[in-house]
C-alpha cells in the first residue's frame, strides 16, 4: 500500500520514465567493453615529459578552477598538460542536470541538501552512488583517455573520482590515477577507493579520506599565479580606491553568490567596516544588494571580478561560505578568513574542519557575526591569518612520484557486475521510499537536524493549526480564534490569504494546494506556494513560517516549500487529539461549519486535558 501510495504521490508518468531510465542505462553497460587499452600503444622514452590529463566540471566555479590551478603548476614543472570536462565527457546531460540542478537547489531549497548530504555520508549510500554513476558512464571517459594517451590521470570532481575508480579495478585504465579534494571537509561521496592516491589540504583531511577508504597525500593546494604575487595592503587599497586606514570587510559567494551576502554586509557595515561584497556572476543578487545598499556610502556592490587577488590583498577579513578554492587563495595572501551560514552538508563540514584546524572562524549566528566584527573593527580583536600545512609538498613532485610508483591492476574483461548493479537499483529504491514516505521525514528530523515541527512533540502538549481555503471562512476564523485567546496556526492558500488581516498573536502557514494524483509538478507547486506567501504577507504584514502540504508531509516537500518556511508534520488521527501538530481542516465549509468544527476540536483538546501551545513550542 505504502508503494502504491508514493507511486500516486509522484505520478505514473515519472515512475515509467524512472524505469526507462533504468533500462537505458543497463542496455548502454552490456555493450562491450573497449579491446584495446588507451595506454597499450603509447610510446614512452625515458627523457619524454611526464604527461597528465586533469579532468574537471563546470559545476560551480572551484572545481575548474583548482585544475587551472594545477595545471599551471605542472607546467611550470616541465610536465605537458592535457585538460578537459570529465563531467561532460561522461554525459553531457548528467553535466547541465548537475550544474543546473546543484545551483537551483542551492538558491533555491537550500534545506534539501542537508537531507542529500546526510543520505550519501552513508558507506552503503556513497558506494552506491558511486556504483549507479561508474556503471553508466565510465566508460565514456576511456575516449578522452585514449584520445591524449597521458601517463597520469587527475580529477578534481567526485563523480569523475568514482567513473576513475572503476577503470582503474577493472583494468581498463592502464595509468595511475588521482583525485584532487580542496575543501578540507571530505565527504566519503568525494572519496573513490580504487583511485590510486587522493591529494588533500590537510591532516584532517587526509583522516577523513582514509576514513572512507582511500589513500591520501597531504599536498599544497595551487593558487591562480597572481595570487602570488598580490600587492602589499597599502598598495592593493590605492588600486581600488579604498580608504587606507579603514577596516576592509570582503563579503564573496563563489562564482554563483551562494550564501547570505546581504546579511552578512549589513552586519558588516553596522560594525562600521567598509565592506565589499562581490557576487559573482548572481546578477539578480547584485541588483537585490544594489537596491538594498543604495544609501550605505561604506558598502560597495560588485559583480564577477578577475582582480579577486587585489581585493583579497586590500582587506582586513574574509567572510565567505566555505567554498574551498576561495579559502586556499585567502590563505596564499594571508587574509583571515570568517565562515558565516555555509552550504547545508559539505560546506558546514568544510566549516567545522577549518575551525578544529584553527584557519578560519565560523560564526553562527548574525548577532555572533555583529559582535565579532565591531570588536575586530576596534582594532580590539585580532583576527589570525590562516596557515599553510607545514612541509605539505607541491602537488607536482607527489604526482611525478604517483607516475613512477603505481602498479597497474591485472586487466580484466567482465560484461556483467551483478552486485553493483543490484546496489544501484537498491540505492535507487531507498531513495524512492526515503524521499516520498513520511517515515523519511522522520530520519530526517532525528538523524538529519532537519527541525520538522509536530514531530516528536514534547508530551501533553498540542499545536492547533487550521487550513482554510475560502476568504469568508478565512476571516470568520480568524475573528474567532483572536476571540478565544487560543495560539493558532492559520494556513492559508492564495485566494483565503486575501482576507486574512493583521493579528498579533497569531501565526501563519501555507496550505498546498490539492494536486490530482500527484500530475502537478514540484515547481509549479512552489511557484503557487510563493504566490501564497506573498499574499499572506501583504494581507497581514506577516511573513508566512511554516508549509503544509496538501496530503502526506515527505521529503519531496522540501522542493515545493519557500525557502524561508518550515515543513510541518501534523499527526494524523482524526477525533481523538493528541500530543503533536493537530490541523483542523475547513476546506469547503462555510464561515459557521468551520467555526462549529474548530469550537468542537477546542473542546476535545480540554477533555484530554492537553495543553495548547504555540507551534514554535511543541
Amino acid at each position: 500500500m505504502l508503494l502504491l501510495e508514493s507511486v500516486k504521490t509522484i505520478g505514473y508518468q515519472t515512475v515509467v520514465a524512472l524505469i526507462g531510465f533504468l533500462a537505458v542505462g543497463y542496455a548502454l553497460y552490456l555493450r562491450r567493453l573497449p579491446s584495446k587499452d588507451p595506454g597499450e600503444d603509447r610510446n614512452t622514452y625515458p627523457y619524454a615529459p611526464l604527461k597528465v590529463l586533469i579532468l574537471t566540471a563546470a559545476v560551480g566555479g572551484g572545481h575548474e578552477e583548482a585544475g587551472r590551478t594545477v595545471r599551471a603548476e605542472l607546467e611550470r614543472a616541465g610536465c605537458t598538460v592535457a585538460m578537459a570536462d570529465g563531467l561532460r565527457a561522461m554525459s553531457r546531460t548528467l553535466s547541465w542536470l548537475l550544474n543546473q540542478g546543484y545551483c537551483s537547489q542551492v538558491r533555491n531549497t537550500p534545506k534539501s541538501l542537508g537531507t542529500v548530504f546526510a543520505v550519501t555520508s552513508l558507506r552503503a549510500g556513497a558506494a552506491a552512488v558511486r556504483a549507479t554513476v561508474s556503471l553508466l558512464f565510465a566508460k565514456r571517459l576511456l575516449k578522452v583517455v585514449r584520445r591524449e594517451r597521458p601517463d597520469l590521470v587527475v580529477s578534481t570532481y567526485p563523480l569523475v573520482n568514482a567513473a576513475l575508480g572503476q577503470l582503474r579495478s577493472s583494468g581498463m585504465l592502464q595509468v595511475p590515477a588521482a583525485g584532487i579534494i580542496a575543501d578540507y571537509g571530505v565527504h566519503p561521496l568525494w572519496v573513490a577507493p580504487a583511485l590510486d592516491l587522493h591529494l588533500v589540504v590537510s591532516r584532517r583531511s587526509a583522516e577523513l579520506t582514509e576514513h572512507a577508504g582511500g589513500n591520501a597525500a597531504v599536498i599544497r593546494m595551487p593558487a591562480a599565479p597572481s595570487f602570488y604575487s598580490a600587492p602589499a595592503r597599502e598598495e592593493a587599497r590605492a588600486i581600488l580606491g579604498l580608504p587606507p586606514k579603514a577596516f576592509v570587510a570582503l563579503v564573496v559567494g563563489g562564482a554563483w553568490g551562494i550564501g547570505d551576502l546581504g546579511e552578512a554586509a549589513q552586519c558588516a557595515a553596522n560594525a562600521g567596516a567598509y565592506t565589499v561584497v562581490v557576487t559573482g556572476t548572481n546578477v539578480k543578487l547584485k541588483a537585490r544588494l544594489e537596491e538594498r545598499f543604495e544609501s550605505e556610502e561604506k558598502v560597495r556592490i560588485l559583480g564577477w571580478r578577475e582582480d579577486m587577488p587585489v581585493f583579497m590583498a586590500a582587506a582586513d577579513c574574509l567572510i565567505q561560505n566555505a567554498g574551498g578554492m576561495t579559502c586556499i587563495e585567502a590563505i596564499e595572501v594571508g587574509l583571515p578568513i570568517i565562515i558565516f551560514n555555509p552550504v547545508l552538508g559539505h560546506g558546514e563540514l568544510n566549516a567545522q574542519v577549518m575551525e578544529l584546524m584553527g584557519d578560519a572562524r565560523w560564526v553562527r549566528t548574525a548577532e555572533e557575526l555583529g559582535v565579532l566584527l565591531r570588536s575586530a573593527a576596534r582594532r580590539e580583536t585580532f583576527l589570525s591569518a590562516p596557515s599553510r600545512e607545514p612541509a605539505a609538498p607541491m602537488v607536482s613532485k607527489v604526482l611525478e612520484s604517483l607516475a613512477g610508483s603505481a602498479p597497474r591492476p591485472a586487466r580484466t574483461r567482465r560484461l556483467l557486475r551483478p552486485r553493483p548493479i543490484l546496489a544501484s537499483v537498491s540505492l535507487l529504491a531507498l531513495m524512492f521510499w526515503f524521499a516520498f514516505a513520511s517515515t523519511g521525514v522522520a530520519l530526517a528530523a532525528k538523524g538529519f537536524r532537519t527541525p520538522i515541527p509536530g514531530y516528536d512533540p514534547s508530551p501533553g502538549k498540542i499545536s492547533l493549526g487550521v487550513r482554510v481555503t475560502d476568504p469568508a471562512t478565512a476571516a470568520a476564523l480568524e475573528s474567532t480564534i483572536q476571540q478565544e485567546r487560543m495560539p493558532v496556526t492559520i494556513f492559508a492558500n492564495t485566494r483565503a490569504a486575501q482576507s486574512l488581516r493583521p493579528a498579533e498573536k497569531l501565526t501563519f502557514g501555507i496550505a498546498e494546494e490539492p494536486g490530482d494524483d500527484g500530475s502537478v509538478l514540484p515547481w509549479k507547486v512552489r511557484a503557487e506556494a510563493q504566490a501564497a506567501a506573498a499574499a499572506i504577507q501583504h494581507s497581514t504584514g506577516a511573513q508566512p513560517e511554516y508549509f503544509l502540504p496538501a496530503s502526506r508531509t515527505n521529503l519531496a516537500s522540501l522542493a515545493e516549500a519557500p525557502t524561508h518556511t518550515k515543513l510541518v508534520m501534523p499527526e494524523t488521527s482524526q477525533g481523538d487529539p493528541h500530543p503533536g501538530l493537530l490541523i483542523i481542516d475547513t476546506s469547503g465549509l462555510g464561515p459557521e461549519a468551520a467555526r462549529l468544527r474548530f469550537m468542537l476540536a477546542l473542546q476535545d483538546i480540554q477533555d484530554k486535558d492537553l495543553k495548547c501551545v504555540p507551534l514554535a513550542e511543541l
